[in-house]
């Protein structure tokens, strides 16, 4: 008997299960910003109003780091977030500060209130479900509902985001297995809206994760 076709099959059959191993995306999102006030006499409400923009660049590669670029914000607001896989620290710049500031995600800051779960709406042609996170901040006694709309593409590896415990991020990706179509931040007075409105799978450049040495660090 001609063992060569068994060997050959068997051969295939090992590099196709190589080849169906799905990669964490790599690449860029972009949202839509909406920041809306639930009343008029907001306190801070003029920084509030320039913190975010109007436009956020989300920065995901296939080592689990994430930079965020917000654009359009006011001389106060942020100029970028950027969280580092390697050591688990989450950095903020503000423009107006020539500090950046950086802590540990290994712990969780909120405690859990409740969790909700169902259909979403349709966003960039995809069909999504939504997870709704309650949570409550003790130091600022500040309640916090994030409710992450996801539609399973594109797919995010849980396990690279294992240490990222901080408001439940490690939680909504492990469900989700991708990045939010769609954030509503519910801060209590007001509600920021993350809306995708674009996705672009490509290389990107490690420079992007880089922490600008001339900048001093905080942690806090």
């Amino acid at each position: 008997m001609n063992s060569k076709p068994i060997i050959l099959l068997i051969t295939i059959l090992f590099f196709a299960s190589f080849s169906t191993v799905k990669k964490s995306f790599e690449g860029v999102i972009t949202y839509k910003v909406e920041t809306k006030f639930k009343k008029n006499d907001v306190p801070h409400r003029d920084y509030l109003e320039q913190k975010f923009g109007d436009t956020l660049k989300v920065y995901y590669n296939k080592n689990g780091d994430i930079f965020k670029k917000y654009l359009n914000t006011g001389e106060k607001g942020y100029d970028f977030n950027l969280y580092l896989n390697s050591n688990n620290h989450y950095y903020a710049k503000w423009k107006n500060l020539d500090t950046i500031y950086h802590y540990n995600v290994s712990e969780q800051a909120l405690e859990f209130v409740n969790k909700t779960s169902g259909k979403s709406e349709q966003i960039l042609g995809k069909s999504c479900d939504y997870i709704q996170i309650e949570g409550f901040e003790p130091s600022g006694k500040q309640k916090v509902i994030q409710k992450y709309s996801y539609s399973g593409f594109p797919y995010l590896e849980p396990e690279l985001f294992k240490n990222f415990k901080d408001f439940y991020t490690y939680d909504l990706i492990k469900e989700a297995k991708s990045p939010f179509m769609k954030m509503e931040l519910d801060l209590g007075d007001f509600i920021v809206i993350y809306t995708a409105i674009q996705i672009e799978p490509k290389e990107l450049h490690q420079n992007i994760f880089v922490i600008p040495n001339d900048i001093p660090k905080k942690e806090y």
